[in-house]
């Protein structure tokens, strides 16, 4: 299908499919040196800490309902506390989980988002070559992406590093928007989770599992993320015909039920790996 970037540049890009495995991807982004610019708006929220705006605002107590339950679910899988937060944004998750006695670090690619970092909170966040120059093998009880791998242009390599930095007994969490979700079948192209061109690979369970076994893990929970069909459902209705809050949070709630029932069937899945 052809799907519109809405958010920033308002050009068209396709998703493509592969027969073979059902793997969804977007056909002919932008280069990596290219792609600085779509993540430049004011409604990228997770960069820009925008909060102009009744969206904006819904975004950020979203965030911060998250930051407990994300704090919750690493607690309950992680043998320590030594943690990497890879694609940190501003620094929120990362600063929660030092405040809770996790020996927390982040790592962000955009320039402007770690400064904030820093500076608002304190906290250590490197740059991407930090991953592969700097840390060392078993350095870590737990690394996190929340919302990140879709991003990456090389996810493979990425997932194969992750393995090597995690100790034996580490958990790999990985939260990435799911195509096969009530609220994406309701939108259709219009879904806002989509995102091109930012999002790369857009996810179902069965290729992200067959993902994460490519690089030496294999999924052992499943979570799905509250508010993401709100937040999801909100921002498609404003896409597919500027519609108000009201009805996107009407097909949200169905998304919402649905994943209660079924969380693979949820906006977004929270997928918890181990090594093996």
């Amino acid at each position: 299908m052809s799907v519109k970037d809405h958010s920033i540049t308002k050009e068209t890009f396709e998703l493509w499919r592969c027969a073979g495995c059902d793997f969804l991807f977007t056909q002919d982004p932008p280069k990596p040196e290219d792609v600085g610019r779509y993540y430049q708006g004011e409604e990228y929220i997770s960069h820009s800490d925008n909060q102009d705006g009744l969206v904006n605002k819904l975004y950020h107590h979203a965030r911060d309902f998250m930051l407990g339950r994300k704090y919750a679910l690493v607690k309950q899988v992680a043998k320590g506390k030594r943690l990497l937060d890879y694609g940190t944004g501003t620094g929120y998750f990362t600063d929660y989980m030092v405040r809770k006695g996790f020996q927390a670090q982040g790592i962000e690619i955009d320039e402007g988002a770690r400064k904030y970092g820093r500076e608002k909170f304190g906290i250590k966040v490197d740059a991407p070559v930090a991953l592969f120059d700097e840390l060392a093998p078993d350095s870590f009880d737990v690394i996190s992406l929340w919302h990140v791998l879709e991003h990456l242009y090389d996810p493979k390599k990425y997932l194969k590093r992750f393995n090597e930095l995690l100790d034996e007994h580490g958990k790999l969490i990985i939260a990435v928007p799911n195509h096969k979700s009530t609220d994406a079948a309701a939108y259709g192209a219009d879904w806002a989770a989509y995102d091109v061109p930012r999002h790369l690979w857009h996810f179902s369970p069965l290729t992200m599992r067959k993902m994460v076994e490519m690089a030496g893990f294999r999924v052992v929970a499943t979570r799905h993320m509250p508010l993401d069909p709100f937040y999801v459902s909100i921002m498609s209705q404003r896409y597919h015909n500027g519609g108000g809050i009201i009805s996107g949070a009407i097909k949200g709630l169905n998304s919402f039920v649905a994943s209660t029932l079924d969380t693979e069937r949820g906006s977004s899945v929270i997928y918890v790996c181990e090594k093996g």
